[in-house]
């Protein structure tokens, strides 16, 4: 392959990517060139006749075709934008969403002054790291089961400058430290609410590429949330808050699970999309 123009590159691009099916091929094409080139799109739609060396032309061509066989470009770049940071993501986490950012901006606004914070299943640690950047008062603790997810989460935290503040623990939600017990003011957790049902008809780059054990919860999509929810019971004060993302149709199903083990203001909030995407809860004080 020799020297390529940009425009030529990122019509062939295009081209290949309508052809696999990506509802945007166009953007996914600036997406790539712009990231192996390090400019900006507007960069690139200005500079359409420059031509790139051979080498560059060669990888952008082979991450098109990895994006053509539905890799997400998260997994080809290595990185996905959260709450205005950048992550490390790879295979083994989950790639952070949009709407997953909520949590965040709820944990900053309900979490007291120099507050404990738990995050359990804490994937690429993007809830904990985000709030550890935002607040410096906060003390942070995340418990994740997988161990190659955790070594992404601590990479995170690292690359932010926040790991000597955030608690990273293997282990399962299912039995979290109990040395945490009756400490949290906060607890917040994304946990896993696919059913095993709709497994297959997911898009290819989740289906495919994120981690199964991230999303499918068991056969009714609440079997994380059964488990969950009495143990963030157990680790928060009373008055402590319990900040859950939902998946879809499933808000009053996961609100009856919290109010039966004793916390109450259940609030149910939607995000972009006005899907219910957020419950938040109170831990009843003791009588």
């Amino acid at each position: 392959m020799t020297a390529r123009a940009i425009g030529e590159l990122l019509v062939a691009a295009e081209s290949t990517l309508r052809e696999a099916g990506l509802a945007e091929p166009r953007d996914e094409a600036l997406y790539l060139l712009g990231l192996l080139l390090d400019r900006r799109r507007g960069q690139l739609l200005l500079q359409r006749a420059e031509s790139v060396d051979r080498d560059v032309a060669e990888r952008f061509h082979a991450w098109v075709r990895r994006r053509a066989n539905r890799e997400p470009a998260q997994h080809i770049a290595g990185e996905q934008e959260f709450h205005g940071l950048s992550f490390r993501v790879t295979p083994d986490v989950l790639i952070p969403r949009n709407e997953t950012e909520m949590l965040v901006d709820e944990l900053l606004a309900v979490t007291p002054r120099d507050g404990v914070v738990v995050d359990l299943g804490t994937g690429s640690g993007c809830i904990v790291v985000a709030a550890a950047v935002k607040r410096h008062d906060l003390r942070l603790q995340a418990l994740e089961c997988s161990s190659a997810a955790l070594d992404v989460a601590r990479s995170n935290a690292r690359r932010h400058g926040v790991l000597d503040r955030v608690e990273f623990v293997e282990g399962d939600f299912s039995a979290p430290p109990e040395a945490w017990f009756g400490t949290a003011h906060t607890v917040v957790s994304n946990p896993p609410y696919v059913r095993e049902a709709e497994w297959a008809a997911l898009e290819p780059e989740v289906r495919d590429h994120d981690p199964r054990g991230a999303l499918v919860a068991g056969e009714h999509g609440l079997e994380a949330y059964r488990v969950l929810i009495p143990q963030a019971r157990l680790l928060l004060r009373p008055g402590g808050r319990l900040l859950l993302e939902l998946g879809k149709g499933q808000a009053a199903e996961v609100r009856a699970l919290a109010a039966a083990v004793g916390f109450a203001s259940l609030q149910v909030k939607p995000d972009l999309n006005g899907i219910p995407r957020l419950l938040t809860a109170v831990l009843r004080s003791a009588p």
